[in-house]
């Protein structure tokens, strides 16, 4: 005499099973409380590079997300701030910059001067691109 065997469809199975290890892992966990809890503590404290990401390097880890996200916030306020008070002075900054580079003897157009001139007469400092651009034969 032989067993007899089911055939049950995966897709009946799986969310079946799906349902009670979902339902075993939030009891082993706790209230949905404690769980909150613990997930809020776990990223604010996590350790966060210079770009709020969470870095395998100690030395770049030298700060919690949360001082990260203070920190981004207020230079960002910042920036907006900056960015605001230049817009409002755009057009005396745009006048002084055309005063100065209209003047005789101007120390703007001595610094350009120097530095176009040190950029190419100063190997090391002279930067190459190369780009290809492979064509289709035809």
């Amino acid at each position: 005499m032989s067993t007899p065997t089911f055939q049950i469809p995966k897709d009946v199975i799986a969310p079946i099973i799906q349902a009670n290890i979902t339902a075993a892992i939030a009891q082993a966990m706790g209230s949905s409380g404690k769980v909150l809890e613990t997930a809020i503590h776990t990223i604010l404290a996590m350790r966060v590079d210079s770009s709020g990401k969470p870095s395998s390097y100690s030395s770049d880890s030298n700060r919690t997300w949360l001082d990260w996200a203070i920190g981004d916030a207020i230079r960002n306020a910042a920036r907006a701030a900056i960015e605001e008070q230049v817009g409002t002075l755009q057009a005396a900054l745009k006048q002084q910059m055309v005063a100065q580079l209209t003047k005789k003897n101007s120390p703007l157009i001595k610094q350009i001067a120097e530095g176009l001139a040190a950029g190419a007469f100063s190997p090391d400092s002279i930067k190459w691109r190369l780009t290809i651009n492979p064509e289709p034969r035809g």
